[in-house]
Order: C-alpha cells, then sequence, then structure tokens
C-alpha cells in the first residue's frame, strides 16, 4: 500500500478554522445555552467540540482510504442517500421548527441533506469522467444525471430545505461547467429551472419575506428583516480589530441565528475585519490547495471529485459569507467548518479528508 503523505498546509488550515469555530460558538451561544438548556452555558459548545473529535478522525481516516474506492461505491451510496432523504420524510424523521430534516440517534441528530452533498459530488464526478469528450457534443448525455438531481431537489426541498435544494442545483451546474458541458446547454437549464424555483419561493410566505428582506431589510426590520439588520450592527460594532473575543453584543439574544449561520457576524463583532479576513484567508488557502489536487490528480475522477469537493468548500463558504453580509437572501447554509452543527462540521471534515488523499496520491506528492 502506498503511503499517504498529507499536506500539511491543508490539514493546518482545516484545523484552524475548526477550532476557531468551536470556540466562537462556545463565545455566540453560551448566553442562549443559559436560557435554553437549564444553565448549561456549554451544551452547543460541548456538542460541537465532540463533532470537533469525530469529524477530525473522520477525515485522518478518509484520508487514507484510496480514493478510488468512493468511484466503484457511489451508485450504492446514492441509492442509500435516495432511501435516507425518503425516510426522514416520515414519521421515522425528526422534525423541529416545522422542518423533516433529522435523523435522532440518541443525543445526536444527523442532517441527511449535508452528506447528500457530498453523494452528488462523488456522483457527478464518477459519471462526467466516464463520459469525457461526449459532454462536448452530445447535450443528451447529462439526462440521467439531470433525473437523479431532480429527484434528490424534490425530496430535499420537501422538508423543507430549498436553501440546501438550490444549492446542490448550483454545485452539480458548476460541476457540468467545470466538466465541459457546453454554456449554451447550462444557460438553457437555467432558464428551464427558474419557474420551478419560483413556484417553491412563492409556495412559502417566510420565503417571500426573506427576499423584500433582502432588497430592502430596514423596511422590514421589525419582522423578517431583524437578523439581517443585526447582522449590519455587529460588522458595524466590530470596527478593524473587534471588540475582542467574548465582548460582542450581538449574541445577547439580538442575532436569532448567532451559532449557525450568522456566525461570520459574530466573528466580525468580537475579532473586526481582520478577524473575518483571516478566516476568508484560510479558505482562500483550502480553495488553492484543492485546486492544486484536482490539478494534479492521476486520473480524471480524481480531478472531478476534488475540484467537486474543493467547490463544496468554497462555494458554501461564499454564499454564507455573502448572505451575511446581505448580498444574498437569507437561505440557512452553514459556514464550513465554522458554523454550530455536526453534520455540517462531518461533511466538510470528510471532504477535506478525501481531497487529502487526492493531493496525496498524486505524481507530484
Amino acid at each position: 500500500m502506498r503511503r499517504i503523505m498529507l499536506d500539511p498546509t491543508m490539514v493546518i488550515a482545516v484545523l484552524a478554522l475548526a477550532v476557531l469555530g468551536t470556540v466562537m460558538i462556545f463565545s455566540a451561544s453560551a448566553v442562549r445555552a443559559d436560557r435554553e438548556h437549564g444553565g448549561d452555558v456549554y451544551y452547543y459548545f460541548k456538542r460541537q467540540l465532540f463533532f470537533l473529535v469525530v469529524g477530525l478522525a473522520a477525515m485522518l481516516t478518509v484520508a487514507c482510504v484510496p480514493y478510488g474506492f468512493w468511484e466503484r461505491s457511489v451508485i450504492p451510496l446514492l441509492a442509500l442517500t435516495i432511501c435516507l432523504l425518503v425516510l426522514v420524510l416520515t414519521p421515522l424523521g425528526h422534525t423541529a421548527n416545522n422542518a423533516s430534516r433529522w435523523f435522532r440517534i440518541g443525543p445526536v441528530s444527523l442532517q441527511i441533506a449535508e452528506f447528500t452533498k457530498l453523494v452528488v459530488v462523488m456522483y457527478l464526478a464518477r459519471y462526467l469522467t466516464r463520459r469525457g469528450e461526449r459532454l462536448r457534443t452530445d447535450p443528451r448525455i447529462i439526462i440521467p444525471p439531470l433525473m437523479v438531481l431532480a429527484v434528490i431537489f424534490m425530496l430535499v426541498a420537501r422538508e423543507p430545505d430549498l436553501g440546501t435544494a438550490l444549492f446542490i442545483v448550483l454545485l452539480a451546474c458548476t460541476m457540468l461547467f467545470v466538466s465541459g458541458v457546453p454554456t449554451s446547454v447550462l444557460a438553457g437549464l437555467t432558464l428551464t429551472s427558474l419557474p420551478v424555483i419560483a413556484y417553491f419561493i412563492m409556495a412559502r410566505d417566510f420565503r417571500v419575506q426573506r427576499i423584500r428582506a433582502f432588497l430592502d431589510p430596514f423596511k422590514e426590520y421589525e419582522g423578517s428583516g431583524f437578523q439581517l439588520v443585526q447582522s449590519f450592527v455587529a460588522f458595524g460594532d466590530g470596527g478593524l480589530f473587534g471588540t475582542g473575543l467574548g465582548a460582542g453584543k450581538s449574541k445577547l439574544l439580538f442575532l436569532p441565528e448567532s451559532h449557525t449561520d450568522f456566525i461570520l457576524a459574530v466573528i466580525g463583532e468580537e475579532l473586526g475585519f481582520i478577524g473575518v479576513m483571516a478566516v476568508l484567508g484560510l479558505f482562500a488557502v483550502l480553495m488553492v490547495k484543492g485546486i492544486r489536487a484536482a490539478t494534479h490528480a492521476n486520473d480524471g475522477f480524481g480531478t472531478m471529485l476534488a475540484a467537486g469537493l474543493t467547490l463544496m468548500i468554497g462555494l458554501q463558504a461564499l454564499v454564507n459569507s455573502m448572505v451575511v453580509l446581505g448580498l444574498l437572501p437569507t437561505k440557512g447554509l452553514p459556514l464550513p467548518f465554522i458554523s454550530y452543527g455536526g453534520s455540517s462540521l462531518l461533511t466538510s471534515m470528510i471532504a477535506a479528508g478525501i481531497i487529502l488523499n487526492v493531493a496525496g496520491r498524486s505524481e507530484g506528492a
């Protein structure tokens, strides 16, 4: 078995993001945990720390598994994922806040839609690699994966989790573009899908309210725009160097999702512009390393797999940052490695482990 050399720069960047995220989750959630969990200020911190340890073990384990294993296993994984997405909509799934997205295993909740991103990347990497140049000449080649994506989109959107469903579509379209599918075909797919997306948005009042809040958050300040305005306030209070770790005020129940989707606003308040740029810089390091792994991979599947997983992490970080800064409507996507949530952290760690394996097996490793 060939020895794998893990890229130390990438490992350090992942560890820095995950550890920073765990620290910031404690800072952002202590007041909420004290109020909601009987005075246990460490409630969210302990759970995230548990998943951090499990995630590190998963990353190191996956980094030692030859990435060809995922090419051979992706069809059973895809079938299992679709079955789980169906089952989570039944009474077997755990429902919270009028959404059925989780399976409860004792005290632990797992969100299947998060792991679906990984499986979609693996499936598309396998399918697109095996079609090669035919992707550029025969648009009908992409019909089978589009049908699979349509099923996944409908199931995730029914949870309801339209933000994750749309992100999976965005990720898939980006991989199609990278693989060489003509832009004219992708443009046609986009125009065709717009009415479907519009239908899902209009079907729920809270989604329409999010669009209104995005267009004018201050007008909707007492309603759906409150969270976005509080995010602006947090960034403004932080300034260049921040108020200091633990000294922020937005987490005092002003910012509703301070430890999850809007944790970047807490970082901006407590660590300032410098802290935010440090976080984005670490993501940039991961993107550069992921692209390098893709371009130096030994085969087409390795290239598409590393590229897809790098896009998964980078696009999600970009979308989350744009939402927190008011550049996109609120979508409910966590910030990889940093936001509270065991499923999100595990997914990001596994993705990093696979990229490390692709990089370690390349000829230039």
